[in-house]
C-alpha cells in the first residue's frame, strides 16, 4: 500500500481497493476540493519520465471523504516495465511523493491477447478511406500586430470552483499595424480570464477595432497564456510571472464595406503577455486555402 500526504493533501495508490496495472491506474485524493489535479510521473523501462493526467471518476464525493481519479496510459510494447507516481496540485500546493523518497511503483505491462479474423475483418471493413488523402493545402499570411495595454486587476474574483478569475481591462493606447488593418483598440472591452490550476491561463477577449479609414470591427475569441507551472500560485497571490507565452483564435465581425473579408476569417495569432509594462503584444495571421497542385 502506498501513501503520501504533504501541505494538506493526501494521496492514497495501489491498494486492493485501487487496483491498478500498466495501462489503468486508480489514485485517491484527499480532501475534496474542485480545484484538485491529479497528475501521474512515469517511466517506461526506465527511460524519460512523462505525464499523464488524471480524471474524477465520479461527481460526488465518497462517504470516506476521498474522490478518485483514473489515469489512463497510452499502450506499451509487451512485457514493458512501468514505474509511477502520482502527484496532487490543488490552488498552489502541492503533494509530491518524490519529494518524500517514495520510491516509484512498479508495474509489469502483459501482452495484449491476439485479434480474432473476426475482430480484424470488422475492424478493417469499419474504416472509411479519405477522399482527400494529402493534407489540406493552406499559406500563413500576415495581417497586423496588435499592441495592447491592460490595467492591473484591482478587484480580482480570486479563486473559485473554475478556476482563478482575473479580469484586464483594456487602457488606452492600444493599435492594430499592418498590411491588412490599421487603426486604434478603443478604451473598451478587456480580457475576462480563467486560470487553471496548471498555470494556463484561458482567455475570454472582447474588443473593439477603430481602423483609420473609418467603421468599426468586433472581435470575440479565446486561446491560452502559459503562465508557467507556478503560475496559478504566484497570480493568487498578486504577482506572476515577467512574461507569458500567448496563442490565441481570433474572428472578426463588421458591417464596413471595406473590411467585410474579415467576416469570413478565422485567424490566429502568436505573441505575448508582459506583466511588467502589463502589455498584450501579438501578430495575427490569417489562413487562406492554398491552390491545390496539380499533377
Amino acid at each position: 500500500m502506498a501513501e503520501y500526504a504533504e501541505k494538506g493533501l493526501s494521496l492514497r495508490w495501489d491498494t486492493p481497493d485501487l487496483a491498478a496495472n500498466a495501462r489503468h491506474i486508480l489514485v485517491a485524493a484527499r480532501p475534496v476540493h474542485p480545484a484538485n489535479v491529479v497528475n501521474v510521473v512515469y517511466t517506461v523501462n526506465g527511460g524519460a519520465p512523462r505525464i499523464a493526467r488524471g480524471y474524477r471518476t465520479q461527481l460526488a464525493a465518497r462517504s470516506d471523504g476521498e474522490e478518485q481519479f483514473a489515469v489512463v496510459l497510452p499502450p506499451q510494447p509487451d512485457d514493458a516495465l512501468v514505474s509511477f507516481v502520482p502527484v496532487l496540485s490543488c490552488s498552489g500546493r502541492e503533494a509530491d511523493p518524490r519529494r518524500g523518497g517514495v520510491a516509484l511503483t512498479q508495474l509489469r505491462q502483459l501482452g495484449a491477447p491476439a485479434a480474432t479474423a473476426t475482430e480484424r475483418f470488422a475492424t478493417e471493413a469499419s474504416r472509411i478511406v479519405p477522399s482527400h488523402p494529402a493534407r489540406f493545402p493552406f499559406e500563413p499570411k500576415f495581417l497586423f500586430r496588435v499592441t495592447a495595454p491592460v490595467e492591473r486587476d484591482e478587484y480580482p474574483v480570486g479563486e473559485t470552483p473554475d478556476g482563478l478569475r482575473l479580469t484586464f481591462m483594456l487602457r488606452g493606447g492600444g493599435s492594430v499595424h499592418g498590411p491588412g488593418v490599421s487603426g486604434e483598440i478603443l478604451h473598451r472591452g478587456g480580457d475576462w480570464m480563467r486560470i487553471r490550476p496548471d498555470g494556463v491561463g484561458i482567455a475570454e477577449i472582447h474588443a473593439l477595432i477603430k481602423p483609420v479609414d473609418g467603421g468599426i470591427i468586433l472581435t470575440e475569441y479565446s486561446g491560452v497564456v502559459d503562465f508557467g507551472h507556478d503560475g496559478y500560485r504566484m497570480l493568487a497571490a498578486g504577482s506572476g510571472p515577467k512574461r507569458a507565452p500567448l496563442r490565441f483564435a481570433p474572428r472578426y465581425l463588421t458591417s464596413e464595406p471595406r473590411y467585410c473579408w474579415l467576416n469570413r476569417l478565422q485567424c490566429f495569432s502568436v505573441g505575448e503577455v508582459n506583466l511588467e509594462r502589463y502589455l498584450v503584444e501579438y501578430d495575427l495571421y490569417e489562413f487562406p486555402s492554398a491552390p491545390a497542385r496539380q499533377t
